[in-house]
């Protein structure tokens, strides 16, 4: 070494100004990527109007903000997203108040972590040129979502798809956390924490931990592995197995407590009929979680669009198959097994469980049904990158790889660049304002979205048609304590063309009303006197 030079050690400040001043300069430039990437979502979320679905969530969110923690006189859907969605929500509004871009604030967040958290999974510990592959081929897959029915299962409503962020923050915590005991113990805190909020973390997490678990320690027993050493599989497993049974425990403390309540939709394996009529939404909805589904393509442009999606679509599947084939080849095989990717395991059997699940145990009707499948979207893009990244590394594929993210890219600039979709009932809360019609009734797809799109100005309740055939509150996504009629009043009643509850079936449980104006395609019936002791008893029917 030259006189005068000195060796940089480990944990000596760093005297290469030019490789602080990179690591600056890369860091800065992630964030204004990640800031790029939260404000193309949030206006491809914006293109469409938020519906009842996620009004629900962002008033129940909004009541937890404002004391009510256990959500008391609430009824959820089937899944209450309490523990998952709930808490972003309430951080938003925390900060932007109660209306209607919330719901899309929260999607655009939610959507950029699963790009981020993907890229990271995928990565895993690789270094250098491919562990950068690894990771853009994973964001790559995922960063231009497909206008129309494919955003809206992706950004439109908490519906599933945000489930995939515990689930990779799972697979991230085993890839890199040391063989410890507390890492079991934090796995199961984190797989019982989503499940209060989705039970589809037993699916998607749960099972997959424990069977991977279970096979690798069950192998390593055959092989006559001291069991000392294969403590940690079989601890992650046991945790795993036991955080289901503890969410469903905290689930009935918060009922016992008074807190929100949720109805289940009875599951069973769907008539060989009904498996041949779900082939085709099952395809479609698979491919459009990867922005190609072309049968829903509109436009010369969108189906440009699904049609180069369809090279991500075959990676995901490329990457389950070879997945899949290395998992059983390693456990089938009676001599030493090579090293094996655990993470990559437990991705492959929660996409091939969740596909299964959707496809067997659903009567699929349309598109929207992704949303089942909506943590498939982040896993299948972690796996791609993970499994594939380096292949495409070795046969000098990148040029090919750089040029599909730039057609991406691209094409999520199309996709933000399309108009911004006003409020579904914007024109309705302007009309029963200006006529002081502050709390009344109507469907559900109208009901809640118009109490937020109002900023809780105006407070409709969901009602549906009960068994004695009255009018009766909907117990699904409702806060049932303003039917009380000891405390509220209800005056008027509100529907719209196209929908099941008629006016007729109002006046037949309310009688004649006062007014009826016709505004747009709305009805609005008024009465002069409160609504709700009319009503039959809240009710709900799969």
């Amino acid at each position: 070494m030259a006189s005068g030079q000195h060796a940089w050690r480990p944990g000596q400040p760093d005297a290469r100004p030019g490789r602080r001043s990179l690591r600056w300069w890369l860091g800065g430039g992630g964030l204004l990527a990640l800031a790029l990437l939260v404000w193309c979502y949030l206006r491809i979320a914006g293109t469409m109007p938020v519906i009842s679905d996620g009004a629900g969530e962002a008033l129940a969110a909004w009541d937890m903000l404002h004391g009510n923690l256990l959500l008391h006189g609430w009824w959820a859907a089937d899944v209450s997203f309490y523990t998952t969605e709930l808490p972003q929500y309430m951080l938003v509004e925390a900060l932007a108040g109660l209306r209607p871009e919330v719901v899309h604030i929260c999607a655009a967040l939610t959507y950029t972590l699963l790009v981020l958290l993907a890229a990271l999974v995928a990565r895993g510990r690789a270094r250098g040129a491919e562990g950068l592959v690894r990771a853009l081929l994973a964001a790559g897959i995922l960063l231009a979502p497909q206008p129309g029915a494919p955003a809206t299962v992706l950004l439109l409503s908490p519906d599933h798809v945000g489930t995939a962020v515990p689930v990779l923050l799972l697979l991230l915590l085993l890839d890199w956390a040391p063989r410890r005991w507390y890492v079991p113990a934090a796995a199961g805190v984190l797989l019982a924490w989503s499940a209060v909020g989705d039970p589809l973390i037993l699916v998607v997490g749960v099972l997959p931990l424990v069977a991977v678990c279970l096979a690798r320690g069950c192998q390593g027993l055959l092989r006559r592995v001291p069991p000392r050493r294969l403590w940690y599989e079989f601890s992650l497993a046991a945790a795993a197995a036991l955080a289901f049974p503890a969410a469903q425990l905290a689930n009935r403390f918060i009922r016992a407590r008074g807190g929100f309540q949720t109805d289940q939709i009875p599951l069973s394996i769907q008539h060989s009929a009904v498996l041949r009529a779900n082939a085709p939404y099952a395809l479609r909805g698979f491919l459009g979680l990867f922005g190609a589904d072309v049968a829903s393509a509109r436009g010369r442009l969108d189906q440009v669009f699904a049609i180069t999606h369809l090279a991500g679509a075959a990676l995901v599947l490329a990457a389950v198959v070879l997945a899949g084939w290395r998992l059983a080849r390693s456990l089938a095989a009676r001599g030493a097994a090579g090293p094996a990717d655990v993470i990559a395991d437990v991705l492959v059997v929660a996409i091939v469980l969740n596909v299964a699940a959707y496809f067997f145990l659903f009567r699929l009707t349309n598109t929207y049904a992704a949303h089942d499948i909506g943590p498939v979207a982040a896993l299948g893009a972690a796996l791609a990158g993970r499994v594939l990244g380096g292949p495409l590394l070795r046969a000098r594929l990148v040029p090919a790889l750089a040029a599909g993210l730039a057609a991406c890219a691209v094409m999520l600039g199309f996709a933000a660049a399309r108009p911004q979709a006003r409020p579904a009932n914007a024109s309705l809360v302007a009309f029963l304002a200006r006529h002081d019609l502050r709390q009344g009734l109507g469907p559900y797809w109208e009901a809640s979205s118009t109490t937020l799109d109002s900023g809780g100005e105006i407070v409709m309740g969901s009602v549906t048609a009960g068994p004695d055939g009255r009018l009766a509150p909907w117990r699904w996504l409702e806060d049932l304590r303003p039917f009380d009629p000891a405390r509220h009043a209800a005056t008027f009643f509100v529907t719209r063309a196209g929908e099941s509850l008629t006016a007729a079936r109002a006046v037949a449980t309310f009688g004649r009303p006062a007014l009826v104006y016709r505004y747009q395609d709305y009805t609005i019936l008024v009465w002069r006197k409160n609504l709700l002791p009319a009503l039959g008893p809240p009710f709900w029917k799969p």
